[in-house]
């Protein structure tokens, strides 16, 4: 019954997000030909507007998907909202299924959406800017292509690290670190995702439906504070190390190995305060699932 529940729900989100994944993928793909373009065959005129042309379109493209991100967690959480607490809610209620059932797919299927739609900003946003950084170095070495966005990636960390003060760690510890906090991020939206369902699902239980619409922004809010308060003294009570080597993972809680690690060109993930949120954020889905069975009020 849950894969049924999950699979409507995804077709539920896709209905209501589908449009602006259409509006972006041919928005992005004006500006992608914008971008794109060899503006280099009308000599230095035509290069310096073809320039600040890859310039406007790459900030386009960014705006592009920053929107999509706003209105993908408007189209997730308003069906939520509709689904459960709305007049859908009467019909939602009567299923032979668990409040915790309901919720989890929704959340799963929220979460996905999210997800997607950060995972596509943060791939125009960083992938816009190491192509007009390289572009650009392109054109100060006489308009050949010296620089691949590999190689522009790899000389940037190199030269943060030595800024810092830190051997540059090889790729395949880079590529475990990015993957690492890849999936912190993922955890981390998911979170999110489910505190928004908590702030809602709280604006629906009374009393604390006397607030409205701002009562669920300060739900919201207030569980968030809580949360990372908590994770936040946890943390600073003791710290918690992934230390990432060539072929290795191992915990510490020792800081002298954290920074020998970095010395070393490995690399350090701190797992404090995710291990402390994931494990609140269980707490926060009995207690959304409880106030769904015994609190809400449907409208």
């Amino acid at each position: 019954m849950l894969g049924r529940l999950i699979k409507n729900d995804f077709k539920a989100h896709a209905s209501a997000v589908y449009n602006i994944y259409i509006a972006m993928g041919i928005a992005g793909l004006v500006m992608l030909i914008l971008m794109l373009f060899d503006w280099t065959k009308g000599g230095e005129k035509s290069l310096g507007v073809g320039m600040a042309i890859k310039g406007v379109a790459a900030f386009a493209l960014c705006v592009i998907a920053f929107i999509g991100v706003i209105m993908t967690f408007v189209g997730v959480f308003s069906d939520f909202e509709r689904g459960m607490y709305g007049k859908e809610g009467h019909l939602t209620m009567t299923l032979p299924v668990k409040s915790s059932s309901l919720l989890l797919s929704k959340w799963i299927s929220g979460s996905f959406w999210v997800i997607l739609s950060y995972t596509a900003f943060c791939a125009c946003f960083f992938g816009s800017a190491l192509y007009l950084m390289r572009h650009s170095l392109s054109i100060v070495e006489g308009n050949e292509m010296y620089y691949s966005v590999y190689e522009l990636a790899k000389e940037m960390i190199a030269q943060l690290c030595e800024t810092a003060g830190i051997t540059a760690p090889s790729m395949t510890v880079l590529m475990n670190l990015v993957s690492l906090y890849a999936i912190d991020g993922g955890i981390r939206a998911c979170i999110f995702v489910l505190l928004v369902y908590f702030g809602l699902t709280l604006s629906h239980c009374r009393p604390f439906n006397k607030l409205g619409k701002i009562g669920k922004v300060l739900y919201f809010a207030g569980g968030f504070a809580v949360m990372q308060t908590f994770a936040g003294i946890v943390t600073s009570l003791i710290k918690i190390y992934l230390v990432i080597s060539e072929d290795a993972f191992t915990f510490t809680i020792s800081e002298r190995e954290v920074e020998k690690a970095w010395t070393l060109g490995y690399g350090a993930f701190p797992i404090t305060n995710l291990y402390c949120v994931a494990m609140l954020a269980v707490v926060l889905f009995l207690g959304v699932a409880y106030l769904i069975d015994r609190k809400v009020n449907v409208d």
